[in-house]
């Protein structure tokens, strides 16, 4: 007796599909938590986002990873708080980070995480991440505007260092 080819069997299954075979039925839903105002001005550079963020940043001791998302007039449209580390390292999921910016209808993002060293240089898994992150938006039509790494009294940025794989125009930002 011959062994079926591929094809076949994958026929054979829509013919006769599996017997009580369930599947999931989702429904996402988006819940608002609360509202914060944080002025009445687009962001012009990464210090007034930073300016934004830091607070929230302040008393954090292990690295924790944030993003913004943004409307097609690069205002402000939600925070969320998408990975929580350790001292020294934050593992990000990028599907979960893209997961909050698709549920808001976000044309852009900022990401920020904080380094309780104090030191604000970014690190090569910082510099990989953001890689990830740039490519990841550009498959989703959501663009990395930046990913700033705040230290205790200065901040990096991405953007402004040139190490975006792609700038956002000055026009826009």
């Amino acid at each position: 007796m011959r062994e079926k080819t591929q094809k076949e069997q994958l026929e054979d299954l829509i013919k006769r599909p599996i017997p009580r075979k369930r599947i999931g039925i989702i429904h996402l839903n988006m819940i608002r938590e609360g509202r914060a105002l944080y002025g009445l001005k687009r962001f012009s550079s990464a210090q007034t986002a930073v300016d934004m963020i830091r607070p929230l940043l302040k008393q954090a001791d292990r690295e924790m990873v944030l993003v913004l998302s943004m409307n097609p007039r690069l205002e402000p449209m939600a925070l969320e708080i998408v990975a929580v580390g350790g001292i020294d390292s934050c593992y990000v999921d990028v599907r979960n980070l893209f997961k909050h910016s698709l549920l808001n209808n976000a044309t852009s993002i900022i990401c920020f995480h904080n380094h309780p060293s104090g030191d604000e240089s970014p690190s090569r898994d910082d510099r990989a991440m953001t890689r990830r992150i740039s490519e990841a938006g550009k498959i989703l039509d959501i663009s990395l505007l930046d990913h700033i790494v705040i230290g205790e009294y200065g901040y990096y940025s991405f953007r402004e260092h040139g190490d975006l794989m792609d700038i956002v125009s000055d026009e826009i930002a």
